[in-house]
């Protein structure tokens, strides 16, 4: 795991294309609210 990645530790701000293909950074869309991501492998 990077050593940047740590419980506790903020995650850091990326970005990457909408619907549209407009560019949305993740700070941008929490709005400083709290968020949670969610990384799941496999078939739904």
């Amino acid at each position: 795991m990077r050593g940047d990645l740590n419980v506790g530790q903020k995650f850091p701000d990326f970005e990457l294309p909408d619907q549209t293909g407009e560019m949305q950074t993740l700070s941008k869309l929490l709005r400083g609210f709290p968020g949670v991501l969610i990384f799941s492998r496999g078939y739904y």
